[in-house]
C-alpha cells in the first residue's frame, strides 16, 4: 500500500513538473529579482493634438503649431518599488501652414515615473517630465524655453526584457518671443502657456 501511494505521488509530481516549469518560464519582469537595478531604454512615438496655442499662434496669423507627431527616446533606472528616474530627448514634427516647412520643438527633459503594481505583468503608471526646449523650422532654433509634461498610462510586459507602453500626456510649453520672417508675426509675446495633448505608444528594453 505504501508503495502504491508513493507511486501515485511520484506520478502526480511528474505531471505537475511541466506545469510548474511553464509557469516559471512565463514569469515576466515584474518580480523584484528581475526589476531591481534595471536600466530601461525606451523609444516612443505619438500623435500631438494642440489644446491651446495662443502664444505660438497669435490672432490674425497662420498657426505654426497644428497637429503633428512626436518621436522620443528615454533612459531611466528602475527600482523594485516601481520608482524610475532618468532623462530623455524628444522632438515633434508640427504642421506649420506654410509659415515654416515644418515646426520642430526639441525637448531635453528629466524623468520621474512611478509604476503601480510593479510585481504584475500589466501595471498602470504616472510620469512627470520637464526640462529645456528649443523650437524652430526644420530642427533650427528660432527660440528657446521650457516644457513640463504629466501623463498616465499602463505598461504590458511582453517578455523578460521587453515592455510595451501606452499613455496619454498633457504637455505645457513656454518659449521666449520670436518673429517668423515669412509673415513678420511676433509670436509667444502674450499669454501664459501653450498646451498640447499627446497620445503615445512605446517600447522599453530592460538591461
Amino acid at each position: 500500500m505504501p508503495t502504491r501511494a508513493a507511486a501515485i505521488c511520484l506520478g502526480a509530481l511528474c505531471l505537475a513538473a511541466p506545469q510548474l516549469g511553464r509557469a516559471d518560464s512565463g514569469e515576466l519582469p515584474g518580480g523584484p529579482p528581475q526589476r531591481e537595478g534595471s536600466i530601461a531604454v525606451g523609444a516612443e512615438t505619438g500623435l500631438v493634438v494642440p489644446l491651446s496655442t495662443n502664444r505660438l499662434c497669435p490672432a490674425g496669423y497662420e498657426c505654426i503649431a497644428d497637429l503633428g507627431w512626436a518621436i522620443g527616446l528615454n533612459f531611466s533606472y528602475r527600482w523594485a518599488n516601481g520608482v524610475g528616474l532618468g532623462f530623455g530627448y524628444e522632438f515633434w514634427l508640427l504642421t506649420a501652414n506654410g509659415v515654416y516647412e515644418i515646426t520642430v520643438p526639441q525637448m531635453f527633459t528629466g524623468l520621474l515615473q512611478y509604476s503601480f503594481l510593479p510585481n504584475h505583468a500589466t501595471h498602470p503608471f504616472l510620469r512627470l517630465r520637464g526640462g529645456f526646449l528649443t523650437l524652430g523650422p526644420s530642427f533650427r532654433v528660432a527660440t528657446i524655453g521650457g516644457t513640463v509634461e504629466i501623463g498616465a498610462g499602463a505598461e504590458v510586459e511582453l517578455s523578460s526584457n521587453t515592455v510595451f507602453s501606452f499613455l496619454l500626456t498633457g504637455n505645457l510649453l513656454r518659449t521666449q518671443s520670436f518673429t517668423t520672417p515669412a509673415d513678420g508675426a511676433l509670436r509667444a509675446a502674450n499669454g501664459a502657456l501653450d498646451a498640447m495633448l499627446v497620445l503615445r505608444v512605446g517600447f522599453n528594453f530592460l538591461l
